[in-house]
């Protein structure tokens, strides 16, 4: 288990993040196809209520530990969940508790 997925995690503002990029359509209604395109540091530091440099560190914790991608477009980045990265990390999590629980 990288210790990075468990850094990730371990922040209830990352969590959120999560959870918004997994539920664009219901918190940010006014995005069309933002499940597509992803979320740009804009969108998500005004839903959290957080300054865009903060944003930005929780969004570079989530992309080091592979649970979001980035694509930039211009001047902008879009991100999104990284869905094949975030099935390791609960593959990975299972694991690890499985092997704890047999101790």
């Amino acid at each position: 288990m990288d210790a990075r997925v468990i850094k990730a995690l371990a922040c209830e503002s990352r969590l959120k993040i999560l959870d918004f990029l997994n539920w664009p359509e219901l918190y940010f209604p006014d995005v069309p196809d933002a499940r597509q395109t992803g979320l740009t540091n804009k969108l998500i530091c005004g839903r959290l209520g957080l300054t865009q440099e903060s944003v930005s560190l929780h969004m570079r914790w989530l992309t080091q530990a592979k649970l979001v991608s980035a694509t930039r477009v211009g001047i902008r980045v879009f991100y999104k969940r990284d869905e094949r990265g975030i099935d390791e990390a609960v593959t990975s999590l299972c694991e690890l508790l499985q092997s704890a629980s047999r101790r």
